[in-house]
């Protein structure tokens, strides 16, 4: 399976609540900026590949203000390896930032860990995305760790619609899911600490539903490693369910094996 094939087909989620970061395989930064409840107000970049960008001499690193984000979206941004950033409310808080919080900045981008903490008081930063080939490899911090919520459950619909436009070319109209409900989102992302997948690879297609697996496969930070393990060893985690959509109702529906 190809690695766009995968970001497609298999989201993995590895969850540390206690320190409020996700780590995941299968959601983009496109995807990520469109499902997330509240919209991002301005980016900080600290590893980045986009051209376009604005630059602060103060604080020497580039930024893109909320009008240019859209532009920033539509970029290929796996193409620059590294993709890292926090938001932040407004360009004059840079001016807040003393010697430790750059110090703390750069080493986000470097090592995609905190060095103290993953929030600025002064940035009031929401996020903190960390990616290596975005979409393979993120890491993301949460002030809200319910904003994941949201993301889930907007995400797997978007891709659901991906996957089936796919493979049935001939369908012209852009097939269109609702989000999964956020009280079985809260129930998959508690089974995040175990590594979870949902696989839109396996999905099935009766008269009546749509039935993805979703499963536990263990936590991981090398995604290689766990696509092979997932390959080897699918469907045999210590968790088993069904996400079932009903075509008639439209309604989600999580079922436990």
């Amino acid at each position: 399976m190809s690695k766009v094939d995968t970001l497609r087909d298999i989201v993995y989620i590895n969850g540390n609540l206690h320190e409020q970061y996700f780590i995941t395989h299968g959601i983009e930064f496109r995807e990520f900026f469109h499902s997330i409840p509240t919209p991002l107000a301005n980016v900080l970049l600290l590893k980045h590949g986009y051209e376009e960008s604005d630059y602060d001499f103060g604080v020497h690193l580039d930024y893109v203000e909320n009008e240019q984000l859209p532009r920033l979206v539509e970029e290929d941004v796996s193409k620059y390896g590294d993709f890292c950033w926090v938001d932040f409310d407004e360009s004059s808080s840079f001016e807040l930032l003393h010697d430790e919080d750059l110090a703390a900045l750069l080493y986000l981008g470097h090592y995609k860990k905190p060095l103290r903490t993953a929030f600025s008081h002064k940035l009031n930063n929401q996020f903190v995305y960390l990616s290596s080939e975005d979409g393979w490899f993120n890491k993301t911090y949460y002030r809200n760790i319910y904003d994941m919520n949201h993301i889930v459950s907007r995400v797997i619909p978007m891709k659901l619609s991906v996957t089936k436009q796919s493979r049935f070319t001939f369908l012209k109209k852009k097939l269109e899911y609702p989000p999964v409900p956020l009280v079985l989102v809260n129930t998959l992302l508690t089974l995040a600490n175990d590594g979870l997948v949902v696989d839109l690879k396996q999905v099935q297609q009766t008269r009546k539903d749509i039935q993805i697996p979703i499963f536990t496969i263990g936590k991981y930070i090398d995604m290689e490693e766990m696509l092979h393990d997932l390959e080897e060893s699918s469907h045999k985690g210590s968790f088993q369910a069904t996400l079932v959509l009903n075509k008639k109702d439209l309604e989600w529906e999580l079922i436990e094996m």
